[in-house]
C-alpha cells in the first residue's frame, strides 16, 4: 500500500461547528470550461473487484473542479492531468467550472454513465456535489479528493489536505511578530466562506487574534465574493479602510495568497511601510514580496504538487488491485515561509 501522513483530529468540534453555522451557503455560479484531456476508507479491495480499471484494461479517471479560476487549482489539476495521462493504462478528463457546482454535477454524472472508474475531486465543496457522490456510489466508484474539507467525510474514499488549525496558528504567529505583539492592534480579516478550508482557517484566525488582544479592524471579518477576484477585492477593502482610519491599522490576515497580494499592494500605494499581511500558498509571485522586506510578510505553502505524487499513488494502488486507502482522511502541515528562510524556499505553485 501507498505510504501515508499520520492524521491529525484536533479541535474537531470547533472544525464542524463552524461547518454547521453556514449551512448550505451558495456560490456565485458562473460560466465554466472543459478540458477533455483523452487522455470511510479500508484497506481491503473494493468489494468484488481484482482491480480498478475497466473492462478495456484503461482506468479511466474523471477529474473535476470548480476553483480552476484560482491561481492554486489551476496548477495543481493542470499538474494532475499532466501526471495521470503518463500513468499505465490512464486516461484522464478533467471537468472545470468557474464555482459552478450545477455544471460539474452534471458534467461528473455524465461521465461515471460513460464509464470512469474512479473520480479526483480536485478542492471539493462537500456541501454541494451530493448528486455527483449519489453517482458514484451507485455505481460503485470511488471518489479521491485533495483539499476536499477539514473533517473525514466517508463521500471521500481518501481526502488528502492541509491542517487549517496549524495554517492559522502559524500565520497568526508571524503576524504577532511583525507587529510586535499582537494586543490593541487593529488587524483586517479577509476570508471567503465557500470554501471551506479558507471558511476555517479564516475563523479560527480570528479566534486567535482575538484571544491574543487585537481588534479586528471593521468589527468583523470581511468577505471575499470571489477567490477568482480576490485581488482587487483585498486591495478595495485596505484602500477604502486606510481612507477611512488612515491610523487605524496594524496588519492584514488573508486567507489565501491571491487576495493577500492585493492587500500589500494597497499597503504599498498608500505609502506605508508599518502595515504587515500574511497569506496562505507561498505563491511564487509572494515570495517575492516577501524578499522586498515590504508589508508582505509570510505566507504558509502548501505543497499541492507534493500531494498530487500522493494521491496519484492511492489510485495506482486502487487501478492495481482495487486495494483503499487505510484512512480516509490525510491532514499534512504546512511550511512558514517569512523573511528567514525565503531566500532558500523554492516555490512549486
Amino acid at each position: 500500500m501507498h505510504k501515508q501522513h499520520s492524521s491529525r483530529r484536533r479541535n474537531g468540534a470547533r472544525r464542524l461547528s463552524i461547518l454547521a453555522s453556514i449551512g448550505c451557503t451558495a456560490v456565485l455560479a458562473l460560466a465554466g470550461c472543459t478540458i477533455d484531456t483523452g487522455g470511510g476508507g479500508s484497506s481491503a479491495s473494493a468489494e468484488g473487484k481484482q482491480d480498478g480499471m475497466g473492462e478495456d484494461g484503461v482506468f479511466k479517471v474523471a477529474a473535476f473542479t470548480a476553483g480552476y479560476a484560482t491561481p492554486g487549482g489551476k496548477l495543481t489539476l493542470d499538474d494532475f492531468v499532466a501526471k495521470g495521462n503518463e500513468q499505465e493504462n490512464w486516461e484522464v478528463t478533467l471537468y472545470t467550472s468557474a464555482f459552478d457546482y450545477d455544471k460539474i454535477n452534471s458534467d461528473v454524472q455524465t461521465a461515471i454513465t460513460q464509464g470512469a472508474d474512479a473520480i479526483l475531486a480536485g478542492f471539493p465543496d462537500p456541501r454541494q456535489i451530493a448528486p455527483l457522490v449519489q453517482a458514484a456510489e451507485q455505481a460503485d466508484i470511488p471518489i479521491f479528493s485533495i483539499d476536499g474539507g477539514v473533517e473525514p467525510n466517508d463521500d471521500f474514499v481518501v481526502d488528502v489536505t492541509f491542517d487549517q488549525e496549524n495554517i492559522a496558528e502559524q500565520t497568526v504567529g508571524a503576524l504577532d511578530e511583525a507587529t510586535g505583539g499582537l494586543e490593541g492592534k487593529n488587524i483586517m480579516v479577509i476570508g471567503h466562506d465557500p470554501h471551506i478550508g479558507i471558511m476555517t482557517r479564516s475563523n479560527l484566525a480570528v479566534d486567535m487574534l482575538e484571544e491574543a488582544g487585537a481588534n479586528i479592524a471593521g468589527g468583523e471579518m470581511k468577505q471575499a465574493l470571489d477567490p477568482g477576484t480576490g485581488r482587487t477585492e483585498a486591495l478595495n477593502f485596505v484602500t477604502d479602510y486606510l481612507q477611512a482610519n488612515p491610523d487605524g491599522l496594524d496588519g492584514v490576515w488573508v486567507g489565501w495568497d491571491d487576495a493577500a497580494l492585493g492587500a500589500a499592494k494597497a499597503i504599498t500605494e498608500a505609502g506605508r511601510d508599518d502595515i504587515y499581511v500574511t497569506g496562505v500558498d507561498a505563491l511564487a509571485e509572494t515570495t517575492v514580496e516577501i524578499e522586498k522586506d515590504g508589508p508582505m510578510y509570510a505566507s504558509v505553502a502548501q505543497d499541492w504538487i507534493t500531494v498530487v505524487d500522493e494521491v496519484i499513488g492511492y489510485m495506482n494502488d486502487y487501478r492495481d488491485s482495487a486495494a483503499l486507502p487505510d484512512e480516509n482522511f490525510v491532514e499534512i502541515e504546512g511550511e512558514l515561509i517569512d523573511r528567514s528562510n525565503v531566500d532558500s524556499f523554492e516555490p512549486t505553485l
